[in-house]
């Protein structure tokens, strides 16, 4: 297990931070505000675009885009990527009571030419004058619907929205406690689900968009069967001494890049208690039930982040600012970046792990995005593990079989 002390910086924004989503395997959106209050702090998100000089992993950003009195708390993003960059993106935000929609697609603007350079007269024809301008790749954002996802009788507040991998459907949660399944980018509602009591804090569609996952603060977590419209399964598990756990985060991962396999990820605090273990569960989706878990003595959890190929799971502390990266599979802690935040982390965000942001991400095996309100983006890496070739493996293997029989010579066996 990697320890440090020490988060790479990918970039620094001017405004509060509380979520983060990839547009491409090499842009990412970060987005937040200071909200309704009159404090000159704006509100909107921002792009960069990731790259690697080989050290140093930097965003440089390439849009920005202000809403106006709402700040950004929740956000999802999902488009069509055609040779690394994006050509449409839709971006879906909460604004109070209301879910907006953004269209972001791509354009080029071309930079002021520098004086340009004549060629001396050929046959007395002027020279052709060569121009020094140059394209910059942007984003040009429109807001396209929008449509109210909670109905609190005193303060309708939306507190979260999902796009489906496919890109078919919507998920949304709010104060009032439904869960609401929208078709789009249409935004016509398909399901309604009020089972939970209270206010939902997280929401997620499987990688296969045929169930989806709540939780709220009644401390249930719910699966829900998309095509039946109903529910599918309910997550339960026995904390220790009998202390009361909440559901902090909800997030599905794939197995193996499988979209038709997948697991059920987790985070759960305390209640009323700060010395009791926080904890990440990992689920079976067959059964419903706990396969592993790790527990947190002392540490309070805030984020929960699955990389998209499903092999790595990262969350981030309440305190500290604290960054854990897990194997998927076994829950094996591979890195943990202490202080990567002067306060509490609000989001994670893993880099694509394709073959394209391979550069991005310094061919390390994996990289993930933290956030918060300290203004700053950070980016950690999971260095790729060290390999040997399959003619050095079977090489290996051979010369211990053979000492093995040598040894057995030697014995007399």
């Amino acid at each position: 297990m990697l320890e440090t002390d020490k988060a790479d910086l990918l970039c620094r924004v001017d405004f509060p931070l509380y979520s983060a989503a990839m547009l491409s395997p090499r842009h990412i959106l970060v987005a937040g505000g200071g909200g309704s209050a009159n404090t000159g702090v704006k509100n909107g998100f921002q792009i960069f675009e990731v790259t690697n000089d080989g050290e140093n992993c930097t965003g440089t950003s390439v849009c920005r885009f202000f809403t106006g009195e709402y700040s950004v708390m929740s956000l999802s993003a999902r488009g069509i990527v055609n040779n690394n960059v994006p050509l449409k993106v839709y971006v879906a935000t909460v604004h109070k009571e209301f879910c907006q929609i953004y269209s972001v697609s791509l354009g080029r603007e071309r930079k002021p030419s520098e004086p340009g350079v004549r060629h001396r007269n050929v046959n007395g024809t002027p020279g052709q004058k060569i121009s020094n301008g140059q394209n910059k790749i942007i984003f040009h954002v429109e807001p396209l619907k929008k449509v109210q996802i909670d109905y609190h009788p005193q303060e309708p507040y939306g507190k979260v929205v999902r796009i489906s991998l496919n890109n078919k459907l919507l998920a949304s949660g709010g104060d009032d406690g439904n869960v609401r399944i929208w078709s789009f980018p249409e935004l016509s509602k398909v399901h309604e689900f009020t089972t939970h009591d209270k206010e939902i804090d997280d929401i997620d569609f499987s990688p296969d968009s045929l169930k989806a996952a709540s939780i709220s603060k009644d401390r249930r977590a719910l699966v829900w069967d998309i095509k039946k419209g109903k529910k599918h399964a309910e997550l339960g598990w026995e904390p220790p001494n009998n202390i009361k756990y909440m559901y902090k985060r909800i997030k599905f991962g794939c197995v193996e890049d499988d979209i038709k396999k997948y697991k059920v990820y987790t985070i759960s605090n305390p209640i009323g208690s700060s010395k009791a273990a926080a904890y990440l569960h990992k689920w079976n989706t067959q059964s419903y039930t706990v396969e592993k878990y790790i527990s947190t003595p002392g540490l309070a959890l805030s984020a929960l982040a699955v990389s998209d190929n499903g092999n790595f799971v990262a969350t981030g502390s309440m305190s500290e600012g604290i960054v854990d990266v897990y194997a998927a599979f076994n829950l094996s802690l591979l890195r943990r970046v202490k202080n990567a935040h002067s306060t509490f982390i609000t989001g994670l965000e893993f880099l694509s792990t394709s073959e394209e942001s391979a550069p991005c991400r310094g061919f390390s095996d994996a990289s993930v995005v933290s956030i918060s309100v300290d203004h700053q983006v950070c980016v950690h890496h999971v260095p790729k593990l060290a390999t040997i070739s399959s003619f050095w493996a079977i090489l290996l293997a051979v010369l211990v079989l053979l000492l093995t029989f040598l040894l057995c010579s030697f014995l007399g066996l």
